[in-house]
């Protein structure tokens, strides 16, 4: 399971990457899938699930909260994850 930290712009999806990379925490950067993606142009952080609480601890503590969290369901789908 893999789950996408969302960000609105690039520059915050960077810098939540560096964040999550300093602390031990696997994490690619990338577009937010088409079919993820409410709006146009948004960025993603894809952690494996096994990093998700630790990555949220993280970037939460560097005031780097993402805007969505999703969930990649077993068909391919996305849903929204808390």
């Amino acid at each position: 399971m893999q789950y996408l930290l969302t960000y609105r712009s690039l520059t915050y999806a960077q810098r939540a990457a560096r964040v999550l990379e300093r602390a031990g925490v696997t994490g690619a950067l990338s577009k937010v899938p088409k079919d993820a993606s409410a709006r146009g142009c948004a960025y993603c952080v894809a952690v494996p699930a096994r990093h998700r609480d630790r990555a949220l601890a993280v970037l939460t503590g560097a005031g780097l909260a993402p805007e969505r969290v999703l969930l990649r369901r077993p068909d391919g789908s996305w849903e929204a994850a808390e």
